[in-house]
């Protein structure tokens, strides 16, 4: 998968991921809250139509018993029922009256319905809403008229019929759900193509951001195949950004070099090199396409334009490396721990090795310095680990140990590969000279002869050892240094 894919893959999947929890909360919310607006109006009708019952329909009988007297609301219901009714409420055109309302007396006996007598003298008692009602605490209930019809459900509310302080009946008001039903379906169905919409803006902005970003790499990669084919073709525009860095600092490398014998095999070099940060910025980028947390994720990303420095870095030190390299000293050395520089490395290796199923082991005594470029020594050890890595059996270790030797500092690379056969064990350090990887494929074969180069520059030596007096399976490789202060 290129990079510029990963990319928008990441970009699409991060947004579409909070654009469609956003529509799914929303529309998991709809329903109740449109329930709880139409039931907090209901409950102020009942409410309201309760203290009414109580204030004009309430007298004594003979008996001296209170009485509730429906017959205000029989009139009041009778003269709503030819009343004709056009309320056009946005998309909705509403004909009729839709609400019910029904007064039970204190034992819960229905003595009022405004759909008609069918459920006159009925016992709702047991009802939730007049049940709760009676006892003095909030009653609405949710029900369907008629069993197995979701389109029949209503929502009731209750209120006590109050009379000097004691209960003496509920009023229930009842509304029908559908129209609420009908408002949600609505709204459901706008946001849904809404969110589709900027879904679809979303991918257009994704391919832009991501040509964007890509578009100088790629300008950046053909102009490296026209070099490498020997063309001569100036430096594309780039941008002043990391890429359009990498690229002036391989434009001075050409410039540098050109004319000189030795340009192809600086270039191979270049190539070689490039590898290791590479695969790096690779893995951190696929692993970014993983669910992670924001720490996680910005630490992937550090690592991105870490290794993306570290490329222009390598570069910038390969301009040095061939002003220098008939010389015997270094003009960038400086004394340093061995523990920062074996940490570096592997900080940069880590997902590679976890890709190879490979664990790195460091062991390094914290109090032992070495002297020498810092950079050019991690390029050497990076190369070194790189490789073992390669040649590691899968869920096995590359030990990488530090000691004080007589020659100064030697440190280990070890792992359990195959190991080099005894006729190429001269061979290592000659340029273009590799052995197949354990996949098959082979590599540039500058590796080793850079990694001994830069030893040389050291005053130090790159040495490989079957390890048999420790363990028969080990093998690696060694690299002497001097003593740092």
């Amino acid at each position: 998968m290129s990079l510029r894919l990963r990319l928008l893959t990441v970009f699409l999947v991060s947004v579409l991921t909070g654009l469609g929890s956003v529509v799914y909360w929303v529309l998991d919310e709809l329903e109740p809250r449109y329930q709880e607006a139409q039931e907090d109006i209901l409950v102020d009708f009942s409410e309201f139509t309760a203290a009414l019952i109580s204030q004009q329909a309430v007298e004594l009988d003979a008996d001296g018993s209170v009485q509730i007297d429906t017959r205000l609301m029989e009139q009041t219901f009778a003269a709503i029922q030819p009343r004709t009714l056009h309320a056009q409420i946005y998309d909705l055109l509403k004909t009729e009256i839709d609400i019910r309302i029904y007064v039970t007396d204190a034992r819960g006996t229905v003595i009022f319905d405004s759909e008609g007598q069918q459920d006159l003298g009925k016992d709702y008692s047991q009802w939730r809403d007049v049940y709760l009602t009676l006892r003095g605490r909030y009653g609405a209930r949710s029900s369907d008229d008629t069993p197995d019809d979701p389109e029949s459900e209503r929502l009731y509310t209750a209120s006590p019929i109050l009379y000097r302080g004691d209960t003496i009946g509920v009023v229930a008001i009842g509304k029908p759900t559908r129209n609420i039903n009908r408002f949600i379906a609505h709204l459901s169905n706008n946001l849904v193509y809404t969110s589709i919409v900027i879904a679809l803006g979303t991918l257009l902005v994704g391919l832009l951001i991501t040509f964007w970003i890509t578009r100088p790499m790629h300008r950046l990669e053909a102009y490296a195949l026209d070099v490498s084919e020997g063309k001569r073709v100036a430096l594309p525009s780039l941008g002043n950004n990391e890429v359009g860095r990498v690229g002036t600092a391989l434009e001075s490398m050409r410039v540098a070099l050109e004319g000189k014998s030795y340009v192809a095999d600086y270039v191979q070099s270049l190539t070689h090199e490039l590898k290791s940060p590479i695969a790096g910025i690779r893995g951190a980028a696929e692993l970014l396409q993983e669910p992670m947390s924001d720490e996680q994720r910005n630490r992937f990303l550090n690592n991105i334009i870490e290794q993306g420095s570290r490329m222009q870095s390598l570069i910038e030190r390969l301009l040095d490396l061939a002003a220098i390299e008939h010389l015997n000293t270094l003009s960038n050395a400086d004394s340093f721990a061995v523990t920062d520089l074996i940490d570096g490395v592997c900080s940069g290796l880590e997902d590679y090795a976890s890709q190879h199923q490979v664990v790195l082991d460091k062991q390094c005594d914290p109090e032992i310095n070495a002297y020498g470029d810092f950079a050019l020594l991690s390029d050497a050890l990076g190369n070194l680990i790189k490789n073992a890595i390669e040649f590691a059996p899968a869920d096995s270790t590359v030990t990488i140990r530090a000691e004080l030797s007589d020659a100064g500092i030697g440190i280990e690379i070890l792992d359990s590969g195959p190991g080099v056969p005894a006729f190429a064990e001269t061979k290592l350090v000659q340029r273009f000279f590799c052995l197949p990887k354990p996949d098959g494929s082979k590599g540039s074969g500058l590796g080793l002869s850079f990694v001994h180069e830069i030893m040389q520059l050291h005053g130090g030596a790159l040495s490989y050892r079957r390890y048999t007096e420790v363990a028969p399976y080990l093998t690696g490789f060694r690299l002497e240094l001097p003593q740092g202060d």
